[in-house]
């Protein structure tokens, strides 16, 4: 069985709990994809789940991650839309068997998109999640309109480039005040 190395939870509490550590490379099922971690990043979600704060939801130890971007190493036999070499983001399953702090992770084909080219893997890494919550916020709770003025007061790029991004792609015009 082939290894891998990474972050392990090992208890809750502060960010010491994690060690580096070899484990065994996740199994690949025909609707997945194996990718080499290029890039991840730390969410709200990783250290309150490290603290303990969502102690029944998870089950020790563990690998943390929200966040991916990498390179595709190997795809199931029914993936059709992604091939060895692609560069991909995506979000993994939150609470899921397995985050992205390892040096590979299995996603389902379905959850996976193509890298923007212009973009590095670490800038990537701010999307999947943050952008994700910044969608929910303007157009699915928000219910942003087209012609409507966003004013987005952010101290994190990453928060304000995706809801500035989401707003003006969706005919919102925004008011920037970082």
């Amino acid at each position: 069985m082939k290894s891998m190395q990474a972050a392990v939870l090992t208890a809750f509490g502060d960010a010491e709990s994690f060690k580096i550590q070899t484990v065994p490379m996740p199994m690949l099922k025909s609707n997945q994809v194996l990718v080499k971690v290029c890039a991840t990043s730390i969410n709200p979600i990783d250290y309150q789940t490290r603290r303990g704060d969502y102690k029944d939801l998870i089950q020790l130890p563990a690998i943390l991650g929200v966040d991916v971007s990498g390179v595709i190493e190997t795809i199931g036999e029914s993936v059709t839309e992604f091939k060895v070499g692609d560069e991909v983001y995506y979000s993994p399953q939150v609470f899921g068997k397995f985050g992205s702090y390892a040096q590979y992770h299995v996603a389902d084909a379905a959850i996976v998109a193509f890298k923007p080219t212009n973009l590095s893997h670490i800038e990537a890494t701010c999307f999947p999640l943050a952008g994700g919550t910044a969608w929910d916020c303007l157009v699915t709770r928000g219910n942003l309109q087209v012609g409507e003025t966003v004013l987005i007061h952010e101290s994190c790029w990453w928060s304000w480039f995706n809801r500035s991004s989401i707003s003006e792609s969706n005919g919102g015009i925004c008011d920037y005040n970082v």
